[in-house]
């Protein structure tokens, strides 16, 4: 067994439609259209409703506001496409309690296998891609479930929730497996995520190098 080859896809539209297309075209059914993200160059940034497709990275950013008390979901999501130096929005991501366009989503974010794997997949959260901590206050400042971070596997269906909970993302201690098994063939990994901030938990004006992180073995 040799190392797969992945690509990280978001679908771009408020089409809930899967990946048929190859990984590396990006293409989708009629229904989707998914793009292909440059990991190198591209990162994921949550906003406030203030915040539009096709915004200017040298513009305005209009960050999330944490709440008087208790706990406020990220409006919109986006992929910080630094190739064409804009925001680039991911609609269906997150919830409804964020909107605009959140909800029980299953097609949102996709990792393409183009092979098999030795065992199941995970999606992870990380401080800097030394992968050595996930104590920042943007990942609960070492308590897990404190995490702003929350993810959902929808590889085999959607959440079955317009307000899916969904697990805090903070190193090997809290994350999500992306399978039931290992992989024995090509396939596409599906899951959502959002940004949930609360008051008392995460700092104002905080910011991080936060690295999603895809971990799985092979042979």
């Amino acid at each position: 067994m040799t190392q797969p080859n992945t690509y990280w896809l978001f679908n771009d539209t408020e089409n809930d439609g899967a990946n048929t297309g190859n990984a590396s075209g990006g293409a989708g059914d009629a229904s989707s259209n998914w793009v292909v993200m440059d990991l190198e160059n591209d990162a994921l940034a949550w906003c406030s409703d203030q915040q539009t497709d096709g915004d200017a990275l040298s513009g305005t950013r209009y960050p999330v506001v944490i709440p008087d008390l208790g706990s406020n979901e990220a409006e919109k999501t986006f992929i910080k496409d630094n190739s064409a130096a804009e925001y680039a929005q991911v609609p269906l991501a997150g919830t409804s309690a964020g909107g605009p366009s959140g909800g029980d989503n299953q097609y949102v974010f996709a990792i393409y296998f183009d092979g098999a794997t030795a065992g199941v997949p995970y999606l992870e959260a990380w401080d800097d891609d030394t992968h050595a901590t996930a104590t920042n206050n943007f990942l609960g400042g070492g308590t897990p479930a404190d995490s702003s971070i929350r993810a959902i596997t929808t590889t085999n269906a959607s959440p079955g929730s317009a307000t899916w909970a969904g697990t805090p993302l903070a190193g090997t201690d809290s994350r999500i497996e992306l399978a039931t098994a290992a992989l024995t063939a090509a396939k596409n990994l599906y899951f959502n995520i959002k940004q949930l901030v609360t008051n008392g938990t995460h700092t104002p004006g905080s910011s991080t190098a936060l690295v999603l992180t895809l971990r799985y073995l092979y042979s």
